[in-house]
């Protein structure tokens, strides 16, 4: 959002503020696309900026999380997933492909037994990602 422009009256929920005020503050330099992150996601909680910017990071460090630890883990099982989807989704449509053959010439294609083993190699890794969630949830 320009600086130039009022932002949008918004109804926010404060956060609970300890009296006497807390002695410290944190000075938080950031760049445009994260400062629109943290205004949509303060807003989503309904709550100012600020505050949610205080509540996640007090957050973060009770939970000894540094940055990108359980989230950075998470993007990584989530491309991890994606890609077993799409593989997935690529040996659906071999086997389509090898039915339709089949079911023309009585014979299955060449390439179907690397399509299996390709298959198979999928669900070898989508294993292995479920087993680091396992171990990421235990």
């Amino acid at each position: 959002m320009d600086s130039d422009q009022p932002a949008p009256p918004r109804k926010v929920r404060h956060r609970a503020h300890d009296r006497p005020a807390r002695p410290h503050a944190v000075l938080l330099r950031l760049s445009g696309d994260e400062k629109a992150a943290i205004d949509a996601a303060a807003a989503a909680a309904q709550l100012t900026p600020t505050g949610y910017a205080a509540k996640a990071a007090v957050a973060a460090a009770s939970a000894r999380q540094a940055p990108g630890g359980v989230t950075g883990d998470l993007r990584d099982l989530q491309h991890e997933l994606f890609a077993a989807r799409r593989a997935v989704a690529m040996f659906g449509n071999n086997v389509n492909q090898a039915a339709a053959a089949f079911n023309a010439t009585g014979r299955l294609p060449d390439w179907t037994a690397e399509a299996v083993r390709l298959c198979a190699a999928a669900v070898a890794r989508l294993d292995a990602v479920i087993t680091l969630i396992d171990r990421r949830l235990r």
